[in-house]
């Protein structure tokens, strides 16, 4: 059995990030694709390198080096839960190749195990690139001891198991009671936003220190962050603390509650794993099928409809991307409920947040689009647009309208609250409204644009399309990070002259939108995406 493990749990990892794709492909464009990725991929993980090495040197000066290993543990602990909560169910238990693998000769947990061992072999490198360049600055300024290398190296490996085995086991649960129904897809998403926002409104919670720091407060900062830490992931203090202070006991300790949770949570995973494929993979029929009137209705109508049956089709793609206006719906809650005085304090600098909420409200929106994948997420059933007799404009703006309907009742919404909120008059209401429709129309229409020319069709699960893709980076990101340098515009701008900034912002971004569109037109479709 263990050799069965071995060999299945090899075969996951040559599909990693498509690496045995791009070992044996023979098409130049293909490999060109992958290395622009890996480009892509390595000035994120410098521009994470920076930050982190940043944040740790910033609490060393503050004299908080001990914090430092706790603090990078919680980071990569919460990303490794929130990235593995969306994912898990749908890569553990995913329905492509089921039917093939579960005929082998071997245990329907082997696959199971092979699968959680993939996920872990993910965030163990996760891990790493958090821990590493933190952990390289505090070694730079401190120069700790030998024991502090020694526990930092078994906390890499330990460090993914506790967060990973929650994930799984809210992604199994998830999945579990999803597969239930008759909805399954559309179950699960709806059980994973509200899993992801309830762990992000007890984390807000819990790592808010009540009250104001003092003084006194001032001289024990480093007990202060310890117990805000220990409030959050105590496991996190465990560990680090037997990194600075070479604590043997709370070393052990740290790693044997993540190896025990881990082994409990794939102990259960195993278990449940062939009843929840078999009913993920089952289909319910009504045989009371009655053939009513026929109604005629336009192109556009029917392909709209078809893009929203693929869309809410698959988990991952409808909790990745609707997460965004979820929270831009969140965001309008707060602002109605507690007002702009309490954002205003949390600033570093004084001035009118009104002016930023509709940059803040458009960047939750384009945050990540369904364009910016529907292509991809095509796959192997791409042949079937081709054939019908549609033209390239006619099927790429179905694609933006699907996108445009979907977000429409959230947008509305969060619009709704934020002018209850701020009661706004003249332009300021109109620019309240108008730049955060700007800004989701460009995103929309730069996500497909994105997608023409970097599309993904050939992909195992829809994970690596939704979430490891160039276009899901590229693509998703688009509108986002345009309405974070605009609102940094309107920051430094404000004044007399905030009017004149939104209306020139308002007008860039449509022009920017028209040449974008135009262009995607032009797109040979069915020649070059293939």
């Amino acid at each position: 059995m263990v050799r069965q493990i071995k060999n299945m749990t090899k075969l996951e990892l040559c599909n990693l990030y498509g690496i045995n794709v791009f070992r044996f492909t023979k098409d130049r464009r293909v490999k060109r694709k992958y290395l622009c990725l890996l480009a892509l991929w390595c000035l994120l993980l410098v521009m994470l390198a920076g930050y982190l090495g940043g944040l740790s040197y910033g609490l060393i000066s503050l004299g908080l080096g001990e914090v430092v290993p706790a603090y990078l543990l919680t980071i990569s602990s919460l990303m490794i839960f929130v990235f593995g909560m969306l994912k898990a169910g749908s890569m553990i238990f995913r329905r492509e190749g089921y039917e093939v693998l579960c005929a082998m000769p071997f245990p329907a947990g082997v696959l199971a195990v092979s699968r959680l061992l993939r996920m872990y072999a993910e965030n163990l490198l996760l891990t790493v690139f958090v821990l590493l360049p933190g952990c390289a600055v505090y070694a730079w300024e401190l120069r700790p001891g030998a024991s502090f290398y020694l526990a930092v190296f078994l906390e890499i490996w330990a460090a993914p198991m506790l967060p990973m085995a929650v994930a799984v086991l809210a992604g199994a649960l998830v999945t579990g009671i999803s597969s239930r129904m008759r909805h399954k897809s559309l179950a699960a998403s709806v059980l994973s936003v509200l899993a992801v926002l309830v762990m992000l409104l007890l984390t807000s919670r819990l790592s808010v220190m009540e009250g104001s720091i003092d003084a006194e407060m001032m001289k024990n900062l480093s007990a202060v962050v310890t117990g805000v830490l220990k409030k959050v992931y105590p496991p996190a203090v465990w560990l680090g603390m037997a990194a600075v202070h070479a604590d043997l006991a709370q070393g052990l300790l740290g790693v044997g509650v993540s190896v025990a949770v881990f082994a409990a949570v794939s102990a259960g995973v195993v278990v449940c794993f062939p009843n929840i494929c078999q009913r993920l993979c089952g289909s319910f029929a009504a045989h009371s099928y009655h053939l009513g009137g026929l109604k005629a209705g336009s192109v556009m109508a029917a392909l709209v409809k078809r893009e929203f049956r693929r869309y809410f089709s698959s988990s991952v793609y409808v909790t990745n991307t609707i997460i965004g206006p979820v929270m831009g719906c969140v965001l309008a809650g707060a602002v109605f409920v507690t007002g702009t005085d309490s954002l205003e304090r949390l600033l570093p600098v004084s001035f009118p947040v009104r002016s930023l909420i509709p940059y803040a409200l458009a960047g939750a929106f384009c945050m990540m689009t369904t364009t910016a994948v529907s292509i991809s997420m095509e796959g192997k059933n791409w042949w079937i647009a081709k054939s019908l007799p549609l033209s390239a404009k006619q099927v790429l703006d179905a694609k933006i309208v699907m996108h445009l309907l979907l977000v429409l009742p959230f947008y509305a919404v969060a619009e709704v609250l934020l002018i209850l909120a701020l009661k706004p008059v003249g332009w300021e209401l109109a620019w309240l409204v108008l730049v955060p429709a700007v800004l989701i129309v460009f995103s929309s229409v730069y996500g497909i644009v994105v997608n023409l020319h970097v599309p993904v069709l050939q992909w195992e699960h829809e994970v690596s399309v939704v979430k490891q893709s160039a276009s899901s980076i590229l693509g998703g990101l688009g509108g986002f990070v345009i309405a974070v340098f605009s609102a940094a515009g309107a920051a430094v701008v404000g004044g007399a002259y905030a009017g004149v900034y939104h209306g020139g912002i308002c007008l860039a971004v449509a022009l920017v939108t028209a040449w974008l569109y135009w262009g995607g037109q032009r797109f040979d479709l069915w020649g070059k995406v293939e």
